[in-house]
């Protein structure tokens, strides 16, 4: 399968936007949140919320992973993942968190019948408790290997790649 062209740089802030917003609940570590950027791009995604971190755009570690993609995607730093949440809520998001928990479905049973508020948490301490409490859906990437999980950003790649299917986009012009 042959490789699609890259819209023309002036043409692609006009393009239409997956109806996702990913928000990052607590994630700190810059490589992370850079790769993060690269599958918002990817993806298409609506905006990118950074929460719970004050995200410097310029750090080093943080540009390396993202590729070139931080000028492209649009985001914006917030306090707390809890108040994106609601704000998705109260504008007609489902909000489905990443989590390994009890009822989480797989990413291809995912709903997506409505724009979707996608929430990741640190790999650590993973969503917080007061937004798993608001989540209309859990996802969950099956592991069946010793170390029980994956990476946050891999998650994100498997649950975005799924959920996108859900949303198409129309042809570029």
């Amino acid at each position: 399968m042959p490789l699609r062209a890259r819209p023309d740089r002036h043409v692609f802030p006009t393009l239409p936007r997956r109806p996702i917003r990913m928000v990052l609940d607590g994630v700190s570590y810059l490589p992370n949140i850079g790769t993060m950027f690269r599958l918002c791009d990817a993806f298409r995604v609506e905006r990118l919320y950074v929460c719970g971190y004050d995200l410097e755009p310029h750090r080093r570690r943080l540009l390396s992973a993202a590729a070139g993609t931080v000028g492209w995607v649009p985001w914006e730093s917030r306090p707390d993942a809890l108040g994106v949440v609601r704000e998705s809520r109260e504008a007609g998001y489902t909000v489905a968190a990443i989590e390994l928990a009890e009822g989480s479905v797989a990413p291809e049973s995912m709903r997506t019948d409505a724009p979707m508020c996608l929430v990741i948490g640190a790999e650590r301490h993973g969503v917080s408790a007061e937004v798993l409490s608001l989540a209309d859906q859990l996802v969950e990437i099956p592991s069946e290997g010793f170390g029980g999980s994956i990476n946050l950003t891999t998650a994100a790649a498997i649950v975005l790649y799924a959920a996108s299917r859900g949303y198409p986009l129309p042809p570029d012009p």
